[in-house]
């Protein structure tokens, strides 16, 4: 059993997630929330085409609440209202643009954006001994050292909601000694500084990948640290360095990544096209899990 179904098998099902889908007007969004893995623990509300959506339920004799709406920009809008009405508790992206899809999310006064918008990467690597969450590979390009405290906040979330209490933090470098001269070294070592005392979680920085993720490695080298060789959460220094991390991670290590974003009124599901089924199925139970209270 991999670990992303452990979780499914812990999930508390007294009361269906009811994840509100904008523009499900092709099959694979449709099938992501009738997929069997999950199915059972979600209510889908289909935002959108009525004739496109009910065409494609009957296509798999599916059955599913619609709300019509005419346009991608009235969907992502009424989207937004309906988790404002408190009837949504998380959103998937379907079949429409994602710029369309994000303004409704972030319209200064019709939006549901709390704080900045994160993507966190949940990766089920097989051999790593547990869930590895990385951030932020998807959204923010060049997180300044304020924008980071919230990476580190959304990854922290995420991994207690999951289940695990205390996450180690990982803030990730080329090397664990400082470099004056590269910025994001000496910030991560100002972060783990500042967080150094919180009873939430526990945090290294700067840390090299390796020594972050590898215990062994960790005692060769000598570096002792909570998170040498145990990191829940590994937040890097630009939106390049994790997206490659995270696609050399599916693509050479074989993981299995959920990915959804934070910093919403509601956890939100944001899959990339090549993500294979079970991945969007995982993606969906990250969701889930971050969609109670």
């Amino acid at each position: 059993m991999d670990k992303f179904e452990s979780l499914l098998k812990k999930f508390d099902v007294k009361q269906k997630v009811r994840i509100g889908v904008v523009c499900p007007h092709d099959k694979v969004s449709i099938q992501a929330v009738f997929n069997p893995l999950v199915v059972d623990y979600v209510q889908p509300v289909l935002i959108g085409n009525s004739q496109i959506i009910t065409d494609l339920l009957a296509t798999f004799d599916y059955h599913a609440e619609v709300v019509p709406s005419e346009s991608e920009e009235t969907s992502a809008a009424l989207a937004v209202q309906l988790v404002k009405e408190g009837k949504l508790d998380c959103l998937m992206k379907g079949h429409l643009a994602t710029r369309t899809f994000l303004k409704a999310i972030v319209n200064k006064e019709l939006g549901i954006a709390e704080q900045l918008l994160t993507h966190v990467a949940v990766n089920d690597i097989p051999n790593y001994h547990k869930l590895l969450l990385t951030t932020d590979g998807g959204m923010v390009l060049q997180p300044t050292k304020t924008e980071k405290r919230t990476l580190i906040a959304h990854g922290v979330k995420v991994m207690q909601k999951l289940g695990v209490k205390k996450p180690k933090v990982g803030l990730l470098a080329a090397a664990e000694i400082v470099n004056p001269k590269i910025t994001s070294s000496v910030e991560a070592q100002e972060l783990a500084a500042e967080f150094a005392e919180t009873a939430d979680f526990e945090i290294a920085g700067p840390i090299s990948f390796d020594l972050a993720t590898n215990r062994e490695i960790a005692e060769i080298k000598h570096y002792e640290n909570p998170v040498a060789g145990e990191a829940d959460v590994l937040v890097g220094p630009d939106i390049t360095t994790m997206n490659v991390l995270g696609k050399s991670l599916t693509g050479f290590s074989k993981a299995t990544m959920a990915g959804i974003v934070m910093g919403a009124k509601v956890p939100i599901v944001m899959v990339s096209r090549g993500s294979n089924e079970k991945e969007k199925a995982y993606s969906i139970l990250v969701a889930m899990y971050c969609s109670k209270e």
